[in-house]
């Protein structure tokens, strides 16, 4: 009974407390998805020659790979697919921008290949202003990478300097120094795609703009959601220079392991891992397909928040898709699931757990982490 109401509250936080606007950056590029089951994932990957998508197929896990042009292209060609915006910052835009937030996009390409595919709302930087998506008609070539979605999880294929160079958009910096001022959040990912011989020189960056835009706008939240690092020395980097000038950490269970590994914590015990990431941000936020936990700053009352991020999260699952907005939202039915025995215990007095929805048969599973990550960070709450 308690579950439930917190699920009311958090349909209401959708319906009016939102946030007024929020940043998104850095990755943003098209996805082409390719919808399959495990079986169809791992003949595509016999036919390719993918030792990673095949390992994701028999285990039913997600990855995301650097791939050869020549691999992309056959991807590319391999089955019918959907091209849709993809990348952290593409997927929360789109979704913060569906439920009525104020909302800038970082891209390194922008042209109408990609603005096509945004809300027409969201604001995308030119020469020499923050634009609205459907007002760009210029061509260019967008990165593009290749999903395959086998249902319990989703293998992502990877060619694009653009990302994978972590390159900053000029006119994105220039004009988000003037614009910072009337944002309130701020969320930035994308890190994990870094591959670069000198990677902390980009992280670096990153960490400038950060100082700049928080000494303009004290009231700015930054929230660093992270992903599959391939490199450990670029998430080292992350957490030196990145981390520390965010108020809040975001990951889920491989995450957690990764960052474990990172920081030298020799337990694989979630809550330490949690405690270990507090040395450096103020707040760290877990989810899983079970439960999400939030500790640290602002736990206190966070139920609703991190139960509309179940909420978006379950109706992409679901739904294969964003809802249209709030009120799409609010008619979207689901139970939260019994939570695992111990799991309050484990992470004790000053924490908040919310157990996520069950759903049963899903409609994918691409963007669901990118989906929470909105509906906790950009609602209000108390």
């Amino acid at each position: 009974m308690q579950q439930q109401k917190v699920y009311a509250e958090a349909a209401a936080l959708a319906c009016g407390g939102m946030v007024g606007s929020a940043l998104f950056a850095f990755n943003s590029n098209i996805d082409l998805v390719i919808k399959t089951d495990a079986k169809g994932a791992a003949a595509i990957a016999a036919k390719m020659g993918l030792k990673t998508l095949a390992e994701c197929a028999r285990k039913g896990v997600g990855s995301e790979e650097i791939v050869s042009r020549g691999t992309l292209d056959l991807l590319m060609r391999a089955a019918q697919g959907e091209r849709r915006i993809g990348g952290q910052a593409g997927n929360m835009a789109n979704l913060a921008a569906a439920l009525g937030v104020r909302t800038y996009i970082h891209s390194s390409v922008v042209c109408k290949e990609l603005t096509q595919h945004l809300h027409p709302g969201v604001k995308v930087p030119s020469p020499f202003c923050f634009q609205n998506a459907h007002d760009i008609m210029s061509d260019g070539n967008v990165p593009v990478h290749v999903v395959i979605d086998f249902g319990k999880d989703r293998y992502i294929a990877v060619n694009d300097m653009h990302n994978t160079h972590m390159l900053i958009n000029r006119n994105f910096k220039r004009c988000m120094e003037h614009e910072v001022m009337l944002v309130d959040r701020a969320v930035v990912s994308g890190f994990h795609l870094l591959d670069i011989p000198e990677p902390k020189g980009r992280v670096e960056e990153v960490n400038v703009l950060l100082r700049r835009w928080k000494g303009r706008n004290r009231r700015l939240k930054v929230h660093l959601e992270l992903g599959h690092y391939k490199r450990k020395d670029v998430l080292a980097a992350v957490l030196e220079l990145v981390a520390p000038f965010c108020d809040s950490i975001g990951f889920n269970e491989p995450e957690a392991r990764q960052l474990a590994d990172a920081m030298g914590v020799k337990s694989k015990d979630e809550a330490a891992i949690i405690n270990e990431v507090m040395e450096v941000c103020p707040a760290a936020v877990l989810h899983t397909r079970d439960y999400a936990v939030m500790a640290g700053e602002g736990a206190d009352g966070a139920g609703a928040r991190l139960a509309l991020g179940h909420l978006l999260a379950a109706f992409k699952a679901k739904e294969g898709r964003d809802p249209a907005g709030a009120e799409e939202l609010a008619r979207f039915e689901a139970k939260p699931v019994e939570l695992p025995a111990g799991v309050k215990k484990k992470f004790g007095r000053g924490s908040c757990v919310v157990p996520a929805l069950s759903l049963g048969t899903v409609g994918g599973s691409l963007g669901l982490g990118d989906a929470f990550s909105v509906g906790y960070f950009c609602s209000k709450g108390e």
